[in-house]
């Protein structure tokens, strides 16, 4: 069962979206009936089969012994100038207590997909390919804290997931090279503090815009890039010469929007052309940002060796990896 303070905060967003949901679908929802399709959805998911699942969606025609798979076809848009990459790991935690909050929500969105994506839910970012990737999870003093697929202890997150069955795909985003600079400096100032917060409440603001739009959206509205947001949605341009002007309460894949939007041109420019709000993207949408390229698969306790075969195959990376 569901802690107390669980069901509530599910309720409490059930009945702000309820309204949301008979805006957009002409139809009156019950917010008892939202709240007991997202939980059953997570439970009933948890007996499926999660094993691989994302190996499976990467390469379909790896050997069933494989614990990493190279991208066979590594091409980037064309972009004037220097330029570098952004590195982003998405993940397919597999936790090791079943009824783990976050398995629950995880497999309530994976219910709720509607792109044709592998089942990702937790996102991080980073500036090379070693395996210390930034990501965003609840505990701690330093919420944005560094992840190591190979060594999970050393996170508060990873240590409940089991790394030889949690799975990842590492992506790469080609900026300019002052956009990796700017990138780079705006994730470290947050990495440095401790004012940034994991909202854990805007899981479930995302989760039922999700259910809303896999449930009660026309299907001309469900892809990634026609998703119509809530009027109140909004993105935000930082005054970075503003200490105060920048924000800090996000999820992992919240924040990552925030960062790409105040800091890559094309993304910036690709989510006001569509009217896509960083404030409600899961972990899927990241990998469906113009640009984003996937480098390879692997299991988190093979990612070392998957980054080193990686660099092997396309020398352009050799830079980027130290260990």
């Amino acid at each position: 069962m569901l802690p107390v303070y669980v069901i509530t905060s599910i309720s409490r967003q059930a009945k702000s979206w309820k309204s949301m949901f008979k805006q957009n679908s002409r139809i009156k929802l019950n917010k008892n009936y939202i709240l007991i399709l997202f939980v059953s959805a997570g439970l009933f998911f948890q007996s499926c089969k999660t094993t691989q699942v994302v190996k499976e969606a990467f390469a379909p025609e790896a050997p069933e012994e494989a614990t990493y798979v190279l991208s066979e076809d590594v091409v980037f848009p064309e972009i004037e100038g220097n330029y570098k990459y952004l590195f982003f790991r998405l993940y397919n935690p597999e936790y090791s207590n079943p009824l783990y909050i976050a398995n629950i929500l995880k497999n309530g969105l994976k219910a709720t997909k509607t792109d044709d994506v592998p089942d990702l839910s937790h996102a991080s970012i980073n500036f090379t390919l070693d395996d210390n990737y930034y990501g965003l999870t609840l505990g701690g003093k330093h919420q944005l804290a560094e992840e190591e697929c190979a060594v999970p202890l050393n996170n508060k997150y990873m240590k409940h997931c089991d790394p030889e069955r949690s799975e990842q795909i590492t992506y790469a985003l080609k900026v300019t090279a002052e956009e990796y600079e700017n990138t780079k400096a705006f994730v470290e100032r947050y990495a440095e503090g401790t004012d940034i917060k994991y909202a854990s409440g805007l899981n479930f603001k995302i989760a039922f815009f999700t259910i809303g739009k896999k449930f009660f959206t026309s299907k001309d509205h469900q892809q990634f890039g026609t998703i119509i947001y809530p009027k109140s949605a909004k993105n935000k341009k930082v005054d970075k010469e503003d200490e105060d002007d920048y924000d800090n309460n996000f999820v992992c894949s919240t924040f990552i929007g925030y960062v790409l939007y105040n800091n890559v041109e094309s993304t910036s420019e690709f989510f006001d052309e569509n009217d896509i709000k960083y404030e409600y993207l899961n972990v899927t949408d990241l990998s469906l940002i113009p640009g984003m390229t996937a480098l390879f698969y692997s299991t988190w306790a093979s990612y070392p060796e998957a980054a080193r075969a990686f660099v092997e195959e396309y020398p352009e990376f050799n830079e980027y990896l130290s260990n």
